[in-house]
């Protein structure tokens, strides 16, 4: 365990060194307080009449939909694809393959979770300082919501991952997780029976916890991510360590 959380916090460090990182971050701290600004002092009507509550989930949307797997396809390729090509994915090191892998996989996610975190943070300062209909009951809500949406993000992350490890190219390793996330995305538009087969539907998966769900729905949306988190893990770890020093 020391030897996994000592690579992971390695990590962490790489990622934070990287533009896109630190962009990522940047963004989830200023395009809540932007957008709040935009919606209350000049004059959007239309989104003037929403209340504060849903204009903090259309947030939370674009950051799940865009910016977040932006971020995680950009780290997955330079922390597998990236340091295969630089040949130092796999150098000489006190440390086994299963814990590398796992070590990279609990940096992303953590990086991921602070991302969604600070996102929060700005979402809830900027509706409590400008929102006139801001109601401190939206509190736990509002963090349940961001919260749960860290689970299919890992399971976006691990999917990346095992496409990383396809391609020993980083730019057509990038460009092939940008391109099978856009089929995710238009698939169930013509072919709506696949929708629930898919890791990008359950990005807004925190909507199943605000509607009248039953619990059985909500087992087999579990059952589900767990399942596909088992499958991409195992495959991704298969490939991982069949890669050659």
């Amino acid at each position: 365990m020391n030897t996994i959380k000592a690579n992971s916090l390695n990590e962490i460090e790489k990622l934070l060194a990287k533009k896109i990182t630190k962009f990522v971050f940047l963004s989830a701290l200023l395009i809540p307080i932007l957008t709040k600004l935009l919606v209350n002092y000049l004059f959007i009507t239309d989104w003037m009449a929403l209340p504060a509550e849903n204009i903090n989930f259309t947030l939370l949307d674009l950051f799940l939909t865009i910016l977040m797997p932006l971020f995680i396809f950009i780290a997955v390729t330079d922390m597998f694809t990236g340091e295969g090509e630089s040949g130092t994915l796999l150098q000489v090191r006190p440390i086994s393959r299963m814990e590398l892998y796992l070590s990279k996989i609990i940096a992303i996610s953590i990086l991921s979770l602070v991302i969604l975190l600070i996102e929060w943070l700005a979402v809830i300062i900027s509706s409590a300082v400008i929102d006139k209909t801001f109601e401190y009951t939206m509190i736990p809500t509002s963090f349940g919501a961001f919260f749960v949406s860290w689970f299919p993000i890992i399971l976006i992350s691990i999917f990346a991952i095992l496409l990383a490890l396809f391609f020993k190219s980083s730019v057509l390793a990038i460009s092939s997780m940008i391109f099978m996330y856009l089929m995710m995305i238009f698939i169930p538009y013509i072919f709506p029976v696949t929708m629930y087969l898919l890791p990008s539907t359950y990005l807004d998966w925190y909507m199943q916890w605000h509607s009248n769900v039953s619990i059985q729905w909500i087992l087999q949306t579990v059952t589900y991510l767990c399942s596909s988190f088992g499958l991409f893990f195992s495959l991704g770890y298969y490939m991982f360590n069949r890669k050659e020093a």
